[in-house]
């Protein structure tokens, strides 16, 4: 089951890459659904954990791998004259080399699946595989050549399967490399269009990336001269010296993975970049590293410093993020900076490190994956189909698409109210910090980021939404347009997996009445009919003589200062640095 769910991604690939007919194309892509999914959920069920030994030819060959793609950031640096791309590759090469030339013998298997690899299983292989299925439709009006498309695909495909290898690497080396390819993924994936603001945010997001390359290595560095070692469990079987230091500067790592600020910037990139890349990187995959790592590092970070700085920082991503999203106009923007947001949420709860804390944070990341995945396969239609990207032209969209709006407007109600996953895991969060404060006075940070970054979420989803069912009388009035089959069956499929989803999770909370709420909940699918039907009018006031009042909430924002801006960048670049100030000196 493991081999099928590491290979059977890569084997997909090939078959599309080979085979040029389009609707083979989307037979692979079910099957390959199918098979991951089920292998996904075989595994979680089962509770004993798997290991692999990496052979000494396949080390060998690990070797050769990861200096020939650190070779290859060199090239593009030195191609495209980007000096951040060249130093920190070749920071990387050194570093590597050392660390390589001072290797000590591996102690314990390179690869082990464990609960929290199962679980991610679920979600790389459940949320990954719908959006590769939506990618067959994307590509077909995409203005490449029938092989770039075939590329596009296979490329996806590749990637869940090197998700699915990192989140069982137990080697640090190893855990580099699939982090680095990742890296790649996401280079070659925003660059695909190979225009010059997609080769700028490609580039962008190679150097924010490989910052996470070197704290990595650092904390490999921290094991091996500490504990003699790169394994994850064995550092994590200590509990004090340098175990602080290599976990600062791991969790370094996944702040970077993350996009938390002020390393939002290569995420939002990814925006230009065909719909399905924003989704596998917000959503399913990419991101999701972020807190997995956290996760995996918590119980080292449970009993330091380090993992309240971590909780910290994530609470106040989770609110400035929220913030800054209010003054963006451009749809996947806005979802950009709610997914930020709402990582910081998840690596604030899970460095808590409690029983309590990790389950909530793994419920987030789960509802997370879905709920976003959703709104941007959706924010695809609206942009392939009809054009609009900006929220200001999405006006009278509920006329011309009612179902891609229905599809939009669950999503917001299941990332903002009961009994859907995010809601309840935000509000059972609220009771779990809440029962440390007398402890831990500093978790009232936590708190207090919760309940502000919540209402602020609110508010942009409203901001939105008000736009998409905004219909003013001289919008032109057409005929509402059904979505292909090839968009509708993966929205459908995510919108049923958040209801699933909802329901059991109540379910294992043992509080059945509350998911009565989601009946009425339901009518947003609806909304959107009901709306177009209905006549449209302006607003005019008194002795305006005829004039239109102009107001729309969707306009309403609220633009931070440049100065304002650029004191929240500065500080979270002091607390960035300070989690490895705050490692060396636990």
């Amino acid at each position: 089951m493991v081999l099928t769910i590491f290979a059977l991604p890569i084997l997909a690939a090939l078959l599309i890459l080979f085979v040029p007919s389009h609707r083979t194309h989307s037979m692979i892509s079910v099957v390959a659904l199918g098979v991951l999914s089920g292998c996904a959920l075989y595994l979680y069920q089962s509770s004993t954990p798997i290991t692999f030994s990496l052979s000494p030819t396949l080390n060998r060959l690990l070797v050769i791998a990861d200096i020939v793609l650190l070779l290859f950031f060199l090239y593009q640096g030195k191609r495209f004259h980007h000096f951040k791309v060249m130093g920190l590759a070749a920071l990387q090469l050194l570093l590597y080399g050392y660390i390589e030339s001072i290797v000590p013998e591996a102690g314990s298997a390179e690869i082990v699946v464990d609960g929290l690899s199962k679980f991610m299983f679920l979600i790389i292989n459940g949320v990954g595989g719908i959006i590769v299925l939506y990618a067959v439709k994307y590509m077909e009006d995409e203005p490449v050549s029938p092989l770039k498309k075939r590329l596009f695909v296979g490329a996806l495909l590749i990637f869940l399967s090197i998700m699915n290898l990192i989140v069982a690497a137990n080697s640090m080396l190893l855990f580099f490399f699939l982090f680095e390819m990742t890296t790649l993924a996401s280079y070659l994936l925003i660059a695909f269009r190979g225009d010059e603001i997609s080769r700028s945010n490609a580039l962008q997001a190679l150097w924010m990336n490989q910052i996470g390359g070197v704290v990595i290595l650092l904390g490999a560095l921290a094991a091996i001269y500490g504990y003699d070692t790169i394994m994850f469990d064995l550092l994590l079987q200590n509990s004090g010296g340098m175990v602080f230091l290599a976990v600062a500067l791991l969790s370094m790592a996944a702040l970077v993975k993350g996009a938390s600020i002020p390393f939002e910037g290569w995420l939002l990139g990814a925006m230009v970049a065909p719909t399905p890349v924003s989704a596998m990187l917000h959503s399913a995959t990419m991101v999701k590293i972020a807190p997995y790592l956290i996760l995996k590092l918590s119980p080292i970070l449970a009993l330091s410093m380090v993992g309240e700085m971590i909780s910290l920082i994530g609470s106040l991503v989770f609110v400035a993020a929220s913030y800054l999203a209010l003054s963006r106009s451009v749809f996947k923007e806005i979802l950009g900076y709610s997914t930020v947001a709402l990582l910081g949420l998840m690596m604030a709860l899970a460095s808590i490190g409690t029983e309590e804390g990790v389950a909530l944070a793994m419920a987030l990341m789960l509802f997370h994956a879905l709920s976003k995945a959703l709104l941007f396969l959706a924010a695809g239609v609206l942009e392939r189909e009809h054009h609009a990207k900006n929220i200001e032209e999405m006006k009278g969209m509920v006329t011309r698409s009612p179902q891609t709006v229905g599809f939009i407007l669950f999503g917001f109600v299941s990332l903002t109210l009961p009994p859907f996953g995010l809601f309840m895991g935000k509000l059972f969060a609220i009771s779990a910090v809440a029962s440390l404060l007398k402890e831990q006075p500093i978790y009232l940070m936590v708190l207090s980021a919760l309940v502000v970054g919540s209402a602020l979420m609110v508010l942009l989803y409203f901001k939105v939404a008000s736009a998409l069912l905004s219909a003013p009388s001289d919008t032109l009035h057409t005929h509402a347009e059904p979505i292909a089959a090839g968009f509708n069956i993966p929205l459908m499929m995510l919108s049923f997996l958040i209801i699933f989803g909802a329901v059991g999770y109540m379910m294992m909370q043992h509080n059945i009445f509350i998911v009565i709420l989601a009946v009425p909940i339901l009518f947003v699918f609806a909304l959107p009919a009901i709306m177009q039907k209905m006549d449209r009018y302006d607003r005019i006031s008194p002795y305006h003589c005829g004039e239109k009042e102009l107001f729309d909430s969707a306009l309403i924002y609220f633009k931070p200062s440049e100065g304002l801006e650029r004191r929240i960048y500065r500080l979270f670049f002091l607390l960035f640095v300070g989690v490895a100030a705050v490692g060396a000196l636990s």
